[in-house]
């Protein structure tokens, strides 16, 4: 999908990350560069995607040329005009930077700038946003069956994943984690090899990309009997994820939209244990601007894709999140279909 990115007087915009020269070109390639000038739109690659991307490139107005070097690079953004290149320097390694250095340009941080234009998400985006989540939905319910005594984290979120493919996922978009007992306690859990047991919580934490875009979702649900403590938290945030989807809308303020899942969980006695922040945008990347936390600066917009997934942690015993991928418009839209009531599996 083809991106227009606002250029001042004597600015050249210079792509080299994999994922933003596919956003604004479409082509996937591993190796490449993006240059936009006032005066047009090149794509530099080696021998091993030069003629594809002439084929695909070309009938879009895009001129593709083999990479030599950033100097080369850099005398076509200087014969159109440019005096500075906008570079990502999140985006950009030491190395990377030395080699830049030859295209003789000034160099300005492109960050910002990109980060808003990748956070307003067109039709077209939310829709492979939303493909991408009903794929992983499908499967997370699907691979419940799957579930049952002895299996190990490994093996369900290896079920978990294959299902997520055979259904026309991409590949993942993050890896999977699956937290058994305890181990949901831990908001990052690396999955392992313990086995499941009766009456232990599970945590599910998955998401695929399907034509280039993510899905985020948690899921936590109960194999066996839970204790009413259990079931008390699990109604706690999942009361906290449905009012930040109630009462969430466009121009919300960034901090206020946390504040009001956060609002719920210490009015629960909470407050503590939720650890982390409300979201954060999904696109292209699992992790996007914004980020909805309590010291977050800005305000939401139409047409962004984001997280709500408000959780609770306690230390060697437990935890429980919720999380789905949201698009806004006017309000909230989620993305994931269920109806999110805690799932016992006996």
């Amino acid at each position: 999908m083809e991106k227009t990115f606002r250029l001042k007087k004597g600015e050249a915009l210079l792509l080299t990350d994999e994922t933003q020269r596919r956003y604004f070109t479409g082509f996937e390639s591993s190796f490449g560069a993006v240059l936009i000038t006032a005066e047009g739109r090149s794509f530099y690659t080696d021998k091993r995607y030069l003629s594809a991307a002439k084929a695909e490139l070309r009938e879009k107005g895009w001129n593709v040329e083999e990479f030599v070097s950033y100097e080369a690079v850099g005398r076509r953004a200087a014969a159109e005009g440019a005096k500075s290149a906008l570079i990502d320097y999140s985006h950009t390694t030491m190395t990377e930077y030395a080699a830049l250095k030859g295209m003789k340009l000034r160099f300005k941080d492109a960050k910002r700038r990109l980060e808003s234009l990748f956070a307003v998400k067109d039709r077209r985006e939310i829709a492979c946003i939303a493909r991408a989540c009903d794929i992983a939905e499908k499967a997370f319910y699907k691979t419940l069956s799957f579930v049952k005594e002895g299996i190990t984290e490994k093996e369900l979120a290896n079920a978990l994943e294959a299902n997520m493919l055979a259904l026309g996922a991409d590949k993942t978009s993050f890896d999977t984690i699956v937290a058994f007992g305890a181990n949901s306690a831990v908001p990052h859990h690396k999955t392992g090899n313990d086995r499941l047991k009766r009456d232990m919580p599970v945590l599910v934490d998955f998401g695929c990309m399907a034509d280039g875009y993510c899905s985020d979702c948690t899921r936590t649900f109960f194999f066996g009997e839970p204790s009413d403590e259990f079931v008390d938290v699990y109604a706690a945030v999942l009361e906290a994820n449905l009012e930040a989807e109630k009462k969430i809308r466009t121009g919300t303020e960034l901090a206020a939209a946390d504040k009001i899942a956060r609002d719920v969980l210490e009015k629960k006695g909470y407050k503590e244990a939720f650890t982390h922040t409300l979201g954060h945008g999904i696109g292209t990347r699992i992790h996007e601007y914004p980020t909805l936390g309590p010291k977050s600066a800005g305000k939401l917009k139409s047409g962004m894709v984001f997280s709500i997934e408000p959780g609770v942690y306690f230390d060697g015993k437990y935890g429980v999140r919720i999380e789905d991928t949201v698009v806004l418009k006017g309000g909230v839209k989620r993305l994931f279909k269920d109806e999110k009531n805690l799932i016992l599996i006996d």
